[in-house]
This record gives C-alpha cells, sequence and structure tokens, in this order.
C-alpha cells in the first residue's frame, strides 16, 4: 500500500511540474497556482511515505522516477526531444531505483 502512495507522488509531482511548465514562468497565474497545489500535496504524501520507507530511499525512487515521468511527459506533451544520453540516463536511473527497493 505505501508503494501505491509512493507512485501516486510521483505522478502528482509530474502533473505539477508539467503545469508549471504550461504556467509560462508564472505569467499564467491559475495554472502555477495548480502547480503549486500538486506539490503541495506531494509533499503531504510524502511526509506520511517517510514513516514507513527510509527517507533516503523514498528520495531517491521520488526523484528518479519522477525525472524519467516528467521527461516523457515532455516528449509527448512538449515535443522535446530525448537524445541517446538521456534516455540511456534514464534506464540506468530505473535500474537504480528498482535495485535499491528490493
Amino acid at each position: 500500500m505505501i508503494y501505491l502512495l509512493l507512485f501516486t507522488a510521483i505522478i502528482i509531482s509530474s502533473f505539477g511540474d508539467i503545469a508549471l511548465k504550461k504556467s509560462k514562468s508564472f505569467r499564467r497565474k491559475g495554472i502555477a497556482i495548480v502547480g503549486v497545489l500538486f506539490y503541495l500535496f506531494t509533499f503531504y504524501l510524502l511526509s506520511n511515505i517517510v514513516q514507513e520507507i527510509s527517507v533516503g530511499v523514498t528520495y531517491a525512487t521520488w526523484s528518479g522516477l519522477g525525472v524519467v515521468l516528467t521527461s516523457l511527459a515532455g516528449e509527448f506533451l512538449f515535443r522535446e526531444k530525448l537524445n541517446l544520453k538521456a534516455v540511456t540516463s534514464m534506464f540506468v536511473n530505473i535500474i537504480g531505483v528498482v535495485l535499491l527497493n528490493i
């Protein structure tokens, strides 16, 4: 159950990243506020998650998989191209997260 909460936090923080990109440097206030609210909810979830999973494992998993998810969102939503180095790094990142959690 706790890992479901962690994956929820990863997804919500990626929504926050997307919202902040769409806010155009906070010039679009409404979407900027939505992005900040996503982050606040993410940190609320993380504060509960670290009660059961060590803070190091929690943060490494959240940030590592969050980078991958946000990068993929950038590729599909904003046409940001991922080069071979970025894709390889994300693959290595996923392997690290898996090894850390087994």
